[in-house]
């Protein structure tokens, strides 16, 4: 977080007077790396982690710590008319000064304008001959060596993508150096209002037991965003630690698992200081967290009293999740739920499709109906359509009127969609299975007897079918009629559609176009006809009396 925007400009690649060996040189008092990605501060390439603008370091080259006032609107004046009561700056919160430090240019346009203008490679998920990762193991082998023995390890789970978010093998590489390991199922305050966490926890402590020594009581559910579950986190944390032997607590897990969220949010609990004034809400200052899959891109430490340390790691990547695909800052931010899932139930016949934007497809193969209910984000659209339409209307509707994507360059680049075939059974009052879309959401079914659905999703991203999590959506919000308007069909929506489409108008190659077309008319107008006249002027003066008139 900073006070002014220019600090974080274009500004000039390198500073006059560094060599090419020493693009960053601070003062004494500030440090090396960006608190809100760990990579290391340089200012001589644009497009490297941890790029830093000539304003912001002649900004912050006193201090890495900055006292920054926000200055009221209005104009000022002299007096005020009696009566009209006067309170102090100081009296209000959003005027009181507040900490702000330095933080490299990507952080900083993702925490104020969440955009990534400029496209940063992700370093540390490269091997040692340069190349990049292909296998997970080679990433967990990666993350689990950097981490101190006799640490304490809190894996993070996103409870709306669970499958996915686990990630077993970095489990048993932490088990392996005798690492005591706490499960965090995150994001439980983005699940639909009214939702029994008594059942969501047995759901969770269920479905962690397909990975091998794992203790039920190692198992908490919390809120990075509200803080909700952190005080039994603490007392399930005090059985591991104790205070004449300080340990490290590394945070890890998948990207967009909300580990980020989790450290600013868990430092801001106990009261740590020194990390410069956090936004919770509109997610500025501390570390950087994004729906844009490794935003941190290092190894952040924060120090604790009596010596412990709270070490945010980055997240491990997956191929098989639908948000890999996704290049756009804007189709990230729609897929990802960014508030509470508003569950939308609509009827299917056998024979029906629903489509999930334009990225994936449910079709009803076997079983005469069904209630479908749909988890996912609210900025999907979700449309019924019958089955033998349903290919040609993604191809023409695709980021128009179906979105994500909202690009036809993404649409077009996406892998084509593979057919999946899963066999669910339901009952008429509750659904016994979810299938489950990696990193995209999943969908209740609700139906007597077995139905048989075609899942297309686009080639390599995974799809699973489980215990339902939340059988009794049905009974609960009842069935909708379906309308192409229910979903992501807002003005807000739509105003940002319009932004999209104004922003890829290219005016120059516009005006080219224009003027070729007109020249094109011209010369077709003047050009000279090699059949002659259509009519024949003499049959014309046979059949009409033809008259010249005398100006006269």
């Amino acid at each position: 977080a900073h006070s002014d925007d220019d600090h974080y400009g274009d500004g000039d690649a390198v500073i006059p007077g560094m060599g090419e060996d020493d693009p960053f040189n601070p003062g004494p008092s500030v440090p090396q790396h960006c608190e809100g990605c760990g990579a290391k501060f340089q200012s001589r390439d644009a497009n490297f982690p941890g790029y830093v603008p000539r304003g912001a370091q002649e900004y912050f080259s006193v201090g890495n710590v900055k006292k920054v006032i926000k200055k009221p609107h209005g104009v000022p004046v002299d007096s005020v008319p009696e009566g009209v009561p006067v309170q102090a700056l100081k009296d209000f919160a959003a005027f009181k000064p507040r900490s702000v430090r330095m933080i490299c240019r990507r952080c900083y346009r993702l925490q104020h304008y969440h955009k990534l203008d400029h496209k940063v490679e992700q370093k540390f998920y490269k091997l040692e001959e340069g190349q990049l990762y292909t296998e997970p193991d080679q990433v967990v082998s990666k993350v689990a060596q950097r981490i101190r023995k006799e640490s304490l390890v809190l894996m993070v789970v996103d409870v709306l993508d669970f499958e996915s978010s686990v990630v077993p093998e970095l489990f048993m590489a932490c088990r392996q150096k005798l690492l005591q390991v706490i499960f965090l199922i995150n994001k439980i305050d983005l699940l639909p209002q009214g939702v029994q966490m008594e059942r969501i926890k047995l759901w969770s402590r269920r479905m962690s037991r397909h990975m091998k020594n794992v203790q039920l009581q190692d198992v908490c559910l919390i809120s990075s965003q509200t803080g909700e579950g952190f005080h039994k986190l603490e007392e399930r944390m005090s059985h591991f630690m104790d205070a004449r032997e300080p340990k490290w607590i590394y945070v890890l897990g998948r990207v967009n698992s909300g580990k980020s969220t989790f450290v600013n949010k868990f430092l801001h609990h106990i009261g740590f200081k020194n990390g410069g004034h956090v936004n919770h809400r509109t997610k500025v200052g501390g570390v950087t967290r994004s729906p844009i899959p490794g935003t941190t891109l290092n190894f952040v430490s924060f120090p604790l009293p009596k010596q412990f340390r709270l070490i945010d790691t980055p997240g491990i990547p997956s191929k098989t999740q639908i948000t890999a695909l996704l290049k756009r800052d804007e189709d990230l931010f729609d897929v990802l739920p960014q508030k509470r899932i508003q569950p939308l139930t609509h009827a299917m016949k056998e024979g029906g499709s629903m489509l999930l934007g334009a990225m994936a497809r449910f079709d009803l193969v076997h079983g005469d109906w069904c209630y479908a209910t749909v988890h996912m984000s609210h900025r999907v659209t979700v449309h019924i359509i019958k089955t033998v339409k349903a290919k040609d209307f993604m191809e023409r509707k695709a980021c128009t009127f179906l979105y994500p994507p909202h690009h036809p360059e993404d649409f077009d680049a996406m892998p084509p969609l593979v057919r999946h075939r899963v066999e669910v059974f339901g009952s008429h009052n509750r659904s016994w299975d979810d299938i489950v879309i990696s990193g995209l959401g999943w969908v209740s079914l609700t139906g007597v007897g077995t139905k048989v659905f075609d899942v297309w999703v686009p080639k390599g991203v995974k799809v699973f079918r489980r215990p339902a999590i939340m059988p009794y959506e049905v009974m609960s919000k009842g069935v909708k009629p379906f309308h192409f308007r229910a979903r992501a069909r807002s003005q807000k929506v739509h105003k940002k559609k319009r932004k999209m489409v104004d922003e890829m108008r290219d005016k120059e190659k516009r005006n080219i176009l224009r003027a070729e077309l007109a020249q094109a008319e011209e010369d077709r107008l003047n050009a000279p006809s090699e059949e002659g006249p259509l009519v024949n002027e003499a049959e014309v003066a046979e059949e009409f009396d033809v008259f010249e008139v005398d100006d006269e």
